[in-house]
């Protein structure tokens, strides 16, 4: 391949940011730019524009899924990969939701970055709705609690878990291909075989129930 491509690296730690580093050497990926929080990488790709930000999540300066919204507003070309420690369904959801072309673990080897990288500028989308679904479901097999006026189906579980991270309805429709309206439908069946009066507790609910993390929670203030 002879087209080079730049890359601009966000994560709060150095030594995440060295070895990547080490591993773009001598490839068709140039670093052009590096930051340390959300904040900083958002600015930072305003001013150089590359093809490609690998993306931290959790930041000591704000946090990636923020930075991941902005960026894409600002330069809806430039592809966004995620690069995260955290093996987790619901920051899964909202890189999906977010705009992000691929979540990748930070243990990944050499050979399979750079192929995720060439694969998500090819166009490639790395994150498919259907791996979500499944991890989610993975998740919630030994959640079903007993004291439900009514089970939930497979799809409202994930509706559900999706909703706690604090999508909203358009945005779960886009994670599960499916209708606003549909998704508004299920979002009632929910809250009424929960017995609960509105989202919020439906997301407390989930957490409880183990479904979600309750570090993801208080993003729901964020959405209506």
């Amino acid at each position: 391949m002879s087209s080079h491509y730049t890359v601009l690296l966000v994560d709060d730690h150095a030594i995440v940011r060295g070895g990547v580093k080490a591993m773009l050497r001598g490839t068709e990926f140039d670093v052009i730019g590096e930051a340390s929080s959300g904040a900083e990488g958002i600015v930072v790709a305003e001013e150089k524009k590359p093809d490609l930000v690998l993306l931290d999540i959790r930041m000591a300066g704000g946090d990636g899924f923020s930075a991941l919204v902005a960026i894409k507003a600002a330069l809806p070309t430039t592809v966004v990969l995620m690069l995260s420690t955290y093996d987790n369904p619901t920051y899964m959801a909202r890189a999906i939701a977010g705009g992000a072309a691929g979540y990748l673990l930070k243990g990944i080897e050499h050979e399979a970055l750079l192929e995720a990288m060439r694969a998500v500028l090819r166009g490639e989308q790395l994150l498919s709705t259907q791996d979500l679904i499944r991890s989610l479901r993975v998740v919630g097999e030994s959640a079903q609690a007993a004291d439900l006026i009514e089970p939930l189906t497979k799809r409202e579980e994930e509706v559900l878990k999706l909703m706690a991270t604090g999508l909203t309805n358009r945005e779960m429709a886009g994670v599960l291909f499916i209708s606003e309206g549909t998704v508004k439908t299920h979002v009632e069946h929910i809250i009424g075989k929960l017995g609960v009066s509105d989202r919020v507790q439906a997301a407390v609910w989930a957490a409880r129930q183990g479904l979600v993390s309750e570090a993801d929670l208080p993003k729901l203030s964020t959405h209506h």
